[in-house]
This record gives structure tokens, sequence and C-alpha cells, in this order.
């Protein structure tokens, strides 16, 4: 049995099986300290504007690791009815634990022929975490 414990591909599997072990607990560890906020928006909006935004159906779910905040960027592109493609980017930056400064810019990347493209609606505000 002593020969067992010695024998070169019985140390392998020991030490695979160790690292298994190792890296599985390092992986739920890992996992253990990723939080989901949801991210409520807190801007002003312009009568008739079209916003490109990740807050068309209310807040966001997104993941963090750990607590600190990170800055954040959505980008979002659509057809829009005045004859040209838009790109809406809304960027967070971290002010506090809870809160991010919130920015919109918007840019038109083509339009058709002829289109009469609507004008730029760039807002500010900020982002707040909730339960």
């Amino acid at each position: 049995m002593q020969l067992a414990l010695a024998s070169p591909l019985f140390r392998s599997l020991a030490v695979g099986t160790a690292l298994l072990a190792a890296s599985v607990g390092g992986f739920v560890a890992h996992k253990a300290h990723h939080k989901h906020h949801r991210l409520v928006l807190h801007t002003y909006s312009q009568r008739d504007a079209v916003y490109l935004t990740a807050w068309r159906h209310g807040a966001v779910v997104a993941p963090f690791e750990g607590d600190k905040l990170v800055p954040l960027t959505f980008t979002t592109v659509a057809e829009v009815n005045d004859g040209c493609r838009w790109q809406g980017i809304e960027t967070l930056t971290p002010i506090d634990g809870k809160k991010f400064a919130y920015r919109y810019d918007e840019k038109i990347l083509e339009c058709e022929p002829g289109a009469d493209p609507y004008i730029k609606t760039p807002r500010i505000g900020t982002v707040t975490l909730a339960p």
C-alpha cells in the first residue's frame, strides 16, 4: 500500500484533486462577492425627445464585484424615424458608494439621403443603487 502512495500517478491525482478543490473553492468565494444592484436613473426628459437609454423599461440590474463602484458605460444603437441611425451613450461615474454621476450623449451614425435629423438631446443626472 505504501508503494501506491509514493507512485507518480497517485501523487499526480492527489495534487490534481487538491488543485481542483482549491479552484472550486476560490470560484465559489469569488461568486459570493458578486452582488447585483438595481440602478435607478434620476434625470429630466425634454418633451418630445427620443432617448436611446438602457432605462427605457425602468431600472437596470447590474452585477458588481465587491462593494466598490466602478465607471460604467451603456451604449444603445437604433434606427429612428427621422431617417437616421443614432447611438446613445450613457456614462456613469462613481460619486460615492451608492451613487453615480450620469451623462447621456448621442451621435448620428448615418442618415438616409434627404433625412431631417432630430436635434441632439444630451442630459445629466444621477443614478442610485437600490436593493
